[in-house]
């Protein structure tokens, strides 16, 4: 019977191979004669003296030298026989201070499987599946990737990260920019790919995008399409995204290589940047961060005061039903005059001017979006009543947002603006 590849059967071959490990560790298993090898292909990128380019160089660590600060100490079923064969082997990668790089971690099969019938009755059959497992350790935090082998499979990708890399996320500008703009603004060095902007609405994602994941309360980064696909759980094929589907308290990010890519109003960016351009802008990202959490808290509370108003709403529907049918038994005429008075706007604004004048809406400038219970002529008509214009669009010059279920852009937009948000009951 095959032994377990959980990690506390890797531990135990790991300490039997007297294995090292480091910042960053990577470790294979697997219960077969034949020969699997875990590579690291190593991806750096550096600025042509003469030109200015960024060109990218590509290596894979093996045992017989190091590369990356990375250094293969186990390697095992090169041969058949000997100290470093094993019907359950084991290989292991780590790297003390690495290098700023992209890291992919992959397994390859070099050779035909390994029959013996005599030597390993268990694995006479030539086409059987290898199964292997391999485990990342990395900032304190253990993930692991699972597969198999069969005849046909030479190669599999299991992890992808990078290394040395920063990230800082902007504030969403009220204006369209491009990447080239904000690297201005903010003095950052611009190389292509690292630019990423935030999934606002939704749209297509094509195959192949690189993506990043924030979670903008700890400020931790999920990096790569590979890893932030298995996190959320999404086909590896072309997606349609918004901000929706993505995980709460959590941002999306999509890669662009252009610096001329136009970023709409209300979208925040983010930038791979160097150590000392993260340390300049600590300050910025924290205020960006605090601008996505208020966003957020603004949202649930624009919903929450939605299902209220929504719940209120049907309370008053219920005596305005019975009104009616009493209305109804009464004399026509009567009828008709009262179905007159309730039709009437003026009827209608005179509460609203009420209850809004109490609020110091005088002198102050209001924007409706989304879905209000309050008619929005008759919400109109009671803030202008109130002493308060009323504008299409929120700006630098809007006081207040009155923001019902369904608020879209403009809620991203006043937050940015610093501009305070109400929902319809604070209104009233």
């Amino acid at each position: 019977m095959a032994m377990s590849l959980d990690i506390g059967e890797l531990n135990k071959r790991l300490g039997r191979e007297k294995a090292k490990s480091g910042d960053i560790t990577a470790s294979l298993i697997w219960n077969d004669p034949s020969d699997l090898d875990l590579l690291a292909e190593i991806r750096t990128s550096y600025r042509c003296q003469n030109t200015g380019a960024m060109n990218e160089s590509c290596f894979t660590i093996s045992h017989l030298y190091r590369k990356g600060g990375g250094e293969l100490d186990v390697v095992m079923n090169k041969d058949d026989k000997g100290k470093k064969f094993s019907l359950h082997p084991v290989e292991n990668i780590f790297w003390n201070n690495p290098t700023p790089c992209t890291i992919r971690i992959l397994v390859n099969r070099t050779s035909g499987y390994r029959t013996d019938v005599k030597r390993w009755p268990a694995f006479k059959d030539p086409n059987r599946k290898i199964p292997f497992k391999v485990y990342l350790t990395r900032d304190g935090e253990v993930s692991d990737f699972s597969g198999s082998f069969t005849t046909e499979d030479h190669l599999v990708s299991c992890f992808k990260f990078k290394v040395g890399v920063f990230y800082i996320v902007f504030p969403a500008s009220t204006t369209s920019s491009t990447f080239k703009d904000l690297c201005s603004k903010y003095k950052v060095t611009w190389q292509d790919g690292c630019g990423y902007y935030a999934v606002v609405r939704s749209a297509k994602i094509h195959n192949g995008k690189e993506l990043l994941l924030q979670n903008y309360k700890t400020n931790k980064f999920i990096v790569g399409r590979e890893a932030v696909l298995r996190a959320t759980n999404w086909p590896d094929s072309e997606l349609k995204k918004g901000a929706k589907d993505v995980p709460v308290d959590h941002t999306l990010f999509v890669q662009s290589e252009s610096c001329n890519r136009v970023i709409p109003p209300g979208t925040q960016v983010l930038f791979e940047v160097t150590a000392e351009e993260h340390a300049k802008h600590k300050v910025i990202n924290a205020a960006a961060l605090e601008a996505a959490q208020d966003m957020a808290k603004t949202g649930a509370a624009v919903a929450s005061a939605g299902k209220d108003s929504k719940a209120k709403a049907a309370a008053r529907a219920d005596p305005k039903a019975k009104a009616k049918a009493k209305a109804k038994a009464e004399p026509k005429a009567k009828a008709k005059a009262g179905a007159k008075r309730a039709a009437s706007p003026s009827a209608a604004a005179p509460a609203m001017k009420r209850a809004a004048g109490g609020g110091g809406l005088s002198g102050k400038s209001i924007v409706f979006t989304g879905t209000l219970t309050t008619p929005r002529a008759a919400a109109t008509a009671a803030a202008r009543a109130a002493g308060a214009s009323v504008l299409g669009a929120v700006s630098k010059t809007t006081s207040i947002l009155v923001a019902g279920p369904g608020a879209g852009s403009k809620i991203a937009k006043a937050a940015a603006l610093g501009v305070e948000v109400w929902d319809e009951e604070k209104f009233k």
